[in-house]
């Protein structure tokens, strides 16, 4: 956050990525954690850009945009269902029926977390394709 306000100033941040505003004009986008759009702090952590994306705060405090914030379903939904589209995929990004078993077991439920505890969230396993390819306890 600092080379935004370094080089924006605080005040022209805030306007910086006006999701809840491109979703209203139906504009098509998605949240990634590959660079550069990633937090620095842990770049291969979605948890700590959901936090971001519900919270619209640094990780200082400072307002960053709060009047762009969206709500935790529409923040992974930006991560999952809408990347997957973006790319052209149309068997993945969602658990439906016909779609890839690709999932993640969480050490909590995401939709529950107190926005300010999200980058806490651990993955403690993945599966691709309904197979477990990671497992935390190994």
């Amino acid at each position: 956050m600092e080379s935004y306000f370094d080089n924006l100033g605080q005040e022209r941040t805030k306007k910086c990525y006006p999701i809840k505003e491109w979703i209203e004009a139906g504009v098509r986008f998605c949240f990634s954690t590959d660079a550069p759009a990633t937090s620095w702090a842990s770049p291969f952590a979605p948890f700590i850009n959901l936090k971001a994306a519900v919270l619209r705060k640094a990780w200082n405090g400072v307002d960053t945009g709060q009047q762009h914030q969206v709500n935790i379903e529409t923040a992974i939904k930006l991560y999952t269902k809408e990347s997957a589209e973006m790319l052209g995929l149309t068997d993945v990004g969602m658990i439906k029926k016909g779609y890839a078993a690709d999932f993640l077991v969480l050490d909590r439920d995401i939709l529950k977390v107190p926005p300010d505890e999200m980058e806490q969230v651990k993955v403690l396993a993945t599966f691709i394709k309904g197979e477990k390819v990671y497992d935390a306890e190994f």
